[in-house]
């Protein structure tokens, strides 16, 4: 008998600018769709535990005919920090290319925190990317806002943001910032100048979702989507400062969208925190996702 916790996957390797890659399919074995998860700074496949959730369910719909694949990046578990979301969106695009010629015909990409950023990212115009058919936030946070609880206070924060800057202008962008420049939490992981910029800065490159940025920054993000769009705040998402009133946020971002792509069922997920483990949340999680995708056509 396999010990709790357990479960099976099947392994698909496929070419990716990542060396090595492969793919783990969970679910219906013969489904003709995908649902792919992309994680967060930190994760990789497997460790956030409701895409296997979102699997059970799914398998208990095979009207859907959905599987939920999962993937390493080059920026999965320590890369994060010196691989950019151009990285991963082009990681991404070889997932989709692999699973369009094993006959997949339906593919949603389902962002978790950083994987919100590379669901934005991955509809800029600046790439050629192998279509999908709809996307997933959850968890869109920003990192910004995160850091500078960790330091203590957005002063902090950007103190070492000076530093990366500087490294930036002289062409030493790539080289490791120190870690007494870098938030507690990340000191373990080598971060680049350039990488600890586009994550932390007001302007980086990361920052899609920063409450505080102006309309005339964020509409031509929101407004570039064109395929349906679910978005999923956590109701009590650690890594988002308290007086962010995240279900106005989602609205706000929901109007920022072409008619008819962001879907009804966004919202905030109850009671959750940032992964979505508490189990009341993680059943309307869920629940809401299968109900989004029945709507993709």
């Amino acid at each position: 008998m396999s010990p709790p916790g357990t479960f099976a996957t099947t392994v698909h390797p496929f070419e990716s600018p990542t060396p090595h890659a492969c793919a783990y399919e969970v679910g219906l074995a013969d489904a003709t769709n995908a649902l792919v998860f992309i994680g967060g700074l930190g994760d990789g496949p497997h460790t956030v535990p409701y895409p296997r959730a979102i699997a059970k369910r799914l398998e208990a719909e095979p009207e859907l005919s959905y599987s939920v694949f999962e993937f390493r990046l080059t920026s999965s578990f320590a890369g994060f920090g010196f691989a950019r979301l151009a990285d991963d969106v082009a990681d991404i695009s070889a997932l989709v290319k692999y699973l369009r010629s094993i006959g997949k015909q339906r593919v949603v990409l389902l962002g978790h925190s950083t994987g919100s950023q590379d669901c934005m990212e991955y509809t800029s115009p600046s790439h050629k990317l192998e279509p999908v058919e709809a996307y997933i936030l959850q968890a869109p946070v920003a990192d910004r806002g995160a850091l500078a609880q960790d330091m203590g206070s957005e002063a902090a924060l950007d103190e070492g943001l000076k530093v990366a800057k500087e490294l930036i202008v002289s062409g030493r962008g790539h080289e490791r910032l120190r870690p007494e420049h870098i938030a507690p939490a990340f000191r373990s992981t080598p971060i680049s100048a350039a990488r600890w910029y586009a994550l932390a800065a007001a302007d980086g490159e990361d920052n899609y979702f920063g409450p505080d940025l102006p309309d005339h920054v964020i509409k031509p993000y929101w407004s570039r989507v064109d395929k349906p769009l679910l978005i999923l705040h956590s109701g009590n998402d650690e890594y988002v400062p308290s007086p962010v009133d995240k279900d106005a946020l989602v609205s706000h971002w929901r109007g920022l969208c072409r008619p008819g792509i962001a879907s009804e069922l966004s919202g905030t997920i109850p009671g959750a925190g940032h992964r979505v483990e508490e189990p009341d949340s993680e059943k309307w999680l869920v629940k809401t996702v299968v109900e989004f995708l029945r709507s993709v056509k």
